[in-house]
C-alpha cells in the first residue's frame, strides 16, 4: 500500500511539473504574441514595457525577446541600436532564430546603406531557411538600389509566381514597377491581389498612394478612408493621425461629411490584425520615419550643398509647387522654399527651414566636369511606395556625348526615371559630374528620325550649377570606388523631394 502511494505521488508530481512547464511555455508564447500585436499596431512604448516584464527561463526565450527589441528599434529608425539586440541572438543553436537574426542584420545594413553586407546577410538567412520570403525581398531591394535591377526582377518574379497570395510579395513587385515609371502595372498587380484578399490594408494603402500620384483623387480617398477606418477600429493612434493628416491635406473638409461607402467591418479588422500577428516574422518592419505633413503628388530628387543649408534639384521638379519638403536617406525631413532658379538650365536651389548636418553636404571640390566615355552612376529616388522611397537607387551607364556650355548638357546611358530628376550623376570616384534632368522620349525621336534610340538620359553639366549656386572650385582627389561604397557615402546626402501641386 505504501509503495502504491509513493508511485501515485511521483506520478502526480511528474504530471504537475510537466503541466506547469506546458502552461509556462504557452504563457510565454502568448505574451510574445501580445507584444507582436502591439508592435504591429505601432504601439511601441507598450511593446517595450511588456518586453521588460517577461521572465525568461532559457537562452532561446532570451533570444526571442532580443529579436523583438531589435524589431522595435528598427521601427523607430535606430538601426544601430537594433543591431546591438540582434547581435545578442546571434550565437544560437536554433535555426529559426538564426535565420531571423540574419534577416534583422540585413534590414539594418539596408537602412544604413551598406548594400554588400545587406545582400550577404539576406543570402545567409535564405541558406538556413529558404521558406522565408522576407530575405528574398530584401535581396531584391538591395540589388535594385545598386543598379542590378534585372537580377532583382528575376527574384521578385519567382516569388510572385510562387506566392500570389502574399501581400509583401505583391507590394514588392508592384513597388518595383512603380519605381521605374510603370504605375499602371503596379496598380494592376495590387488590384489583382485585392481580388484574392479583399480586406488587405497594406495593399489598399499603397493603392491609395499610387492613385493619388496618377491623378485619381476619388480612388485615392476611397482606399485611404478604408485604411483610416481600419486603424480607427484597431486603435492604432500613430496610423490614424498620419492618415488623417494625409486625407485633410488634399481634402480639408473630408471629415465634415465622410463617405458612406463600404469600409471594413470591425470583425474583419480584428481578423486582419490576428493574421498579421501570426505572420509577424514574415512581415517587413516599416520604419517610423519623419512624415511629410502633406500628401505629395509629384516627386523628384536632389542633393545637399552649402554646409547643409541648401538643396540642388531641377526647376521642372518644383515648378508650380504649393508646398515642398525634402527627406534624406536617413529619414530626416525639412521643409523647403525656392531660393533661386535657372529656367535656361533647368536648375533650382532650395533653402531649407531646418538645415542638415554639414557632413551631409556635397562639397564644391566634389563637382567635376563630365568627360565622354567615362562610367557614371545616376542616384536618386524613382520609387513611390512600399518598395522604398525612403532610400535612393543607383543606375549605371556612361557619358556618351558632352555638349558645350551654351547647351550646358550631356547625354548618358544611365536610366533616368521621372523620380530621378534633380539627383546627381556621379563618376566612379564619387564626384558629381552633373544633374539628372530627363530621359529622351524614344517615341518622339523615332517619329522624327525613323530610328529607335537606345536608352539615353539628358543631364545638366556640373559647371552649370554656378547659375543657382555660387561656389569656388578646389582640387579634389580621385580614387576609384565601388558602387556599394559610393551608395553608402551618398545615402545621407541625396534627398527625396516631395511636392504638392494643383493637379
Amino acid at each position: 500500500m505504501f509503495k502504491k502511494a509513493i508511485i501515485y505521488f511521483v506520478c502526480l508530481l511528474f504530471f504537475t511539473i510537466t503541466n506547469s512547464l506546458y502552461l509556462y511555455a504557452a504563457s510565454f508564447d502568448q505574451k510574445l504574441d501580445e507584444i507582436r500585436f502591439e508592435i504591429n499596431r505601432d504601439n511601441l512604448k507598450e511593446s517595450i514595457s511588456l518586453l521588460g516584464k517577461i521572465k525568461v527561463n532559457s537562452k532561446i526565450e532570451r533570444d526571442q525577446i532580443n529579436l523583438l527589441f531589435g524589431d522595435i528599434y528598427l521601427k523607430i529608425n535606430q538601426p544601430q541600436k537594433a543591431e546591438e539586440f540582434y547581435e545578442k541572438s546571434f550565437m544560437t543553436t536554433n535555426e529559426r532564430i538564426e535565420s531571423l537574426t540574419f534577416i534583422g542584420f540585413a534590414e539594418v545594413k539596408l537602412r544604413q546603406g551598406q548594400i554588400d553586407k545587406a545582400i550577404d546577410f539576406a543570402e545567409k538567412s535564405i541558406a538556413i531557411n529558404s521558406d522565408f520570403v522576407r530575405p528574398r525581398i530584401i535581396l531584391a531591394i538591395a540589388k535594385t538600389r545598386i543598379g542590378d535591377k534585372e537580377e532583382a526582377l528575376n527574384i521578385l518574379n519567382e516569388l510572385h509566381s510562387e506566392q500570389k497570395d502574399n501581400v509583401d510579395v505583391a507590394l514588392a513587385i508592384a513597388g518595383y514597377y512603380s519605381s521605374f515609371d510603370d504605375n499602371d502595372q503596379a496598380i494592376t498587380i495590387l488590384e489583382d491581389f485585392l481580388k484574392i484578399d479583399p480586406t488587405n490594408i497594406k495593399a489598399m494603402d499603397e493603392l491609395a498612394n499610387l492613385y493619388w500620384l496618377t491623378g485619381n483623387k476619388t480612388k485615392a480617398l476611397e482606399y485611404k478612408f478604408k485604411v483610416y477606418k481600419h486603424y480607427e477600429f484597431s486603435r492604432n493612434n500613430y496610423q490614424v493621425k498620419k492618415i488623417k493628416k494625409w486625407i485633410l491635406s488634399i481634402e480639408p473638409k473630408f471629415f465634415d461629411k465622410p463617405p458612406k461607402g463600404r469600409t471594413l467591418k470591425r470583425n474583419q479588422s480584428q481578423e486582419y490584425e490576428k493574421e498579421q500577428t501570426i505572420e509577424y516574422d514574415e512581415r517587413q518592419k516599416v520604419p517610423q520615419y519623419e512624415e511629410f505633413d502633406f500628401a505629395y503628388n509629384a516627386t523628384g530628387s536632389g542633393f545637399i550643398v552649402s554646409e547643409g543649408k541648401f538643396v540642388i534639384t531641377n526647376n521642372h521638379v518644383i515648378k508650380g509647387a504649393k508646398q515642398i519638403a525634402v527627406r534624406n536617406g536617413l529619414g530626416i525631413i525639412s521643409k523647403a522654399k525656392v531660393a533661386k532658379i535657372s529656367k535656361d538650365y533647368d536648375l533650382a536651389i532650395l533653402e531649407l527651414d531646418k538645415p542638415y548636418d554639414e557632413d551631409f553636404a556635397i562639397p564644391a571640390k566634389d563637382f567635376v566636369d563630365p568627360v565622354e566615355g567615362v562610367d557614371v552612376l545616376s542616384i536618386g529616388y524613382p520609387m513611390t511606395g512600399f518598395f522604398g522611397n525612403d532610400k535612393p537607387v543607383i543606375t549605371q551607364g556612361i557619358i556618351s556625348k558632352v555638349y558645350d556650355d551654351k547647351e550646358g548638357v550631356f547625354l548618358t546611358t544611365t536610366d533616368i526615371n521621372s523620380g530621378n530628376s534633380g539627383g546627381p550623376i556621379i563618376n566612379l570616384n564619387g564626384k558629381v559630374v552633373g544633374i539628372s534632368a530627363a530621359a529622351i522620349n524614344k517615341l518622339a525621336v523615332t517619329l522624327v528620325t525613323g530610328n529607335i534610340p537606345t536608352s539615353m538620359g539628358i543631364a545638366i553639366k556640373s559647371n552649370m550649377l554656378k547659375e543657382v549656386f555660387k561656389y569656388e572650385r578646389t582640387t579634389s582627389t580621385n580614387k576609384a570606388k565601388d558602387k556599394a561604397s559610393i551608395y553608402q557615402e551618398m545615402l545621407p546626402k541625396i534627398v527625396f523631394v516631395a511636392i504638392e501641386t494643383d493637379q
